[in-house]
């Protein structure tokens, strides 16, 4: 089952739990093997160390994940990796489905995973779960039980069932590593260290190590959308669900131009939905002194410290909707106020040819001339709105001030405009698969405008509060570290143990010229 091309803001989805993961292994493997290149998110319960408690005895400045130094960061986000643990992994898979570009079939699955060592949990980062319609009963009765680390079948677990579902999500991602295609995230370098801890290995000392490794083990290269975004577009908002809606815009803009544009074709087997949250209509006064119809903040960022309390929409189609009229509006104010200083310099030149040519005439300026204010400054004085003060040779515009919080109330006959606000968010953004859809399709859709301009940005992932990417490539003063050494040594050799099994379990048979010579008399 499938579900639209250009302009769908839904998706469907493979749910992946304890349950079926046995049965549906050999098809996610089939779908990793054909894939052109994939987008990977996760959720996990901790971003941060806060409020930890003494009995634990940590030193809390190597648990600073928003150091400025890079060895620091890294430390901490390795801590935090160890500690906390993965409750769900989205994947998507982007194969070819036509030969003209950008044309491709995609299969979305959403892990359910349940660590079985002990973990810290963030309560933020669980209540955001909560509130983004992450379903914790279901996780914890049917999530795919897991152990991180390289040992897929510790001593102290007897039962067999929670050992055959933790090799079997661990080889999910090392068919993703054996694939060697592109992988691509947004804002993911804490969902590659969880990754990396949870399904391949202890994590390298350090980060030198761990990009080398990375390097190594994704050798299409790893693209981080943000950092896409943030360099094509560097004043704009770059946080995922924006970059969805507008990169759709984009290719239905494409298509109707006649340009080459995304043909992207959800197949799942197992379907499960996952749609954009309806929008629902508030009451917002008219003489309300909101600049804008939705909230700047989330416009920007993607979140509101207000959430659902907001009341200015968050509704990101309708944000760029106005963007997109707030643009059209501001190139059209521009190019009139362009010629409107156009008309100014003729009529000021007009008339200091008007005065010399008096002045010669005369040879003495006239005195008593009544002037009249040139029309062009006129039109100039009209268009003066409250708040614009204007001086013989520049328009200041004063800062706008922040709009207070639009109260609510009953108005004396007065009409409220109603305007689309923020749903209950339900299980739309956030969901890991649905998430590594979106980064997927935003990927796509550079890969088909950008050309061979996406070389650019291979190998170069996003780090919050630092200006510069983390480069995956290998250090001069760096080597692969002794977990990626054993783990592929690991893989090589199951592989090599799988190809012997199944050139042992195919029958023996001979063909007929080779039974025809074993038929005739030896001389």
């Amino acid at each position: 089952m499938s579900n639209g091309n250009i302009g769908a803001t839904s998706a469907t989805y493979t749910d992946v739990t304890r349950t079926n993961i046995r049965r549906l292994s050999k098809d996610i493997s089939a779908q990793i093997a054909k894939a052109k290149f994939m987008a990977i998110d996760t959720e996990f319960t901790g971003l941060v160390l806060s409020n930890a408690s003494r009995v634990f005895n940590l030193k809390t400045t190597e648990w600073v994940t928003r150091a400025a130094d890079m060895r620091e960061k890294y430390r901490a986000m390795s801590n935090i990796a160890k500690t906390h643990a993965l409750v769900a992994m989205g994947l998507s898979t982007f194969s070819t489905r036509h030969t003209r570009p950008g044309s491709y079939n995609v299969h979305n699955f959403n892990f359910l995973l349940q660590s079985q060592n002990s973990h810290l949990i963030n309560p933020s980062s669980i209540s955001f779960l909560a509130e983004t319609g992450f379903d914790l009963v279901r996780q914890a009765t049917k999530g795919i039980r897991y152990f991180s680390g390289p040992n897929p079948k510790p001593v102290e677990v007897k039962t067999e069932v929670i050992n055959e579902e933790g090799l079997l999500i661990r080889e999910v991602f090392l068919d993703i590593v054996r694939a060697g295609v592109p992988l691509v995230i947004h804002n993911g370098l804490f969902d590659l260290v969880y990754l990396y801890q949870s399904f391949f290995g202890p994590l390298p000392d350090t980060y030198e190590s761990f990009a080398f490794d990375l390097s190594e083990m994704f050798p299409g290269g790893i693209y981080d959308t943000k950092i896409i975004a943030e360099m094509e577009t560097p004043q704009s908002a770059s946080y995922l669900a924006y970059l969805f809606h507008k990169s759709e815009r984009l290719q239905k803009q494409r298509l109707e131009r006649g340009e080459p544009a995304l043909a992207v074709k959800l197949k799942d087997s197992l379907v499960q939905g996952c749609s954009e949250p309806k929008v629902r209509c508030r009451r917002l006064l008219e003489d309300s002194r909101s600049s804008k119809p939705y909230c700047e903040n989330f416009a920007q960022h993607g979140n509101c410290r207000y959430g659902n309390r907001c009341f200015r929409s968050h509704d990101i189609n309708f944000i760029l909707d106005c963007q997109e009229k707030e643009a059209a509006t501001a190139e059209a104010e521009a190019s009139e106020m362009q010629a409107v200083e156009m008309d100014a310099e003729d009529g000021a030149g007009d008339k200091k040819r008007k005065r010399d040519d008096e002045m010669n005439s005369d040879g003495n300026d006239l005195p008593n001339k009544v002037s009249k204010m040139d029309p062009s400054q006129e039109t100039i004085a009209t268009a003066v709105l409250d708040g614009l003060s204007i001086d013989e040779q520049t328009v200041t515009v004063p800062a706008p001030s922040p709009p207070p919080p639009v109260e609510l109330k009953e108005t004396n006959g007065s009409e409220p405009l109603n305007l689309p606000a923020q749903s209950p968010p339900l299980n739309m953004y956030h969901t890991a698969a649905y998430d590594a859809f979106m980064t997927g399709y935003i990927f796509a859709s550079y890969r088909l405008m950008l050309e061979d301009r996406m070389n650019d940005y291979k190998n170069k992932v996003y780090i919050m509060g630092l200006d510069s990417p983390l480069l995956i490539q290998a250090g001069l003063y760096a080597n692969t570290s002794i977990t990626y050494r054993q783990t592929m040594r690991l893989m090589n050799t199951a592989a090599a143990d799988a190809a012997v099994a199944a050139e042992a379990a195919e029958p023996f048979t001979v063909d007929a010229d080779q039974q025809q010579n074993n038929s005739k008399p030896k001389a």
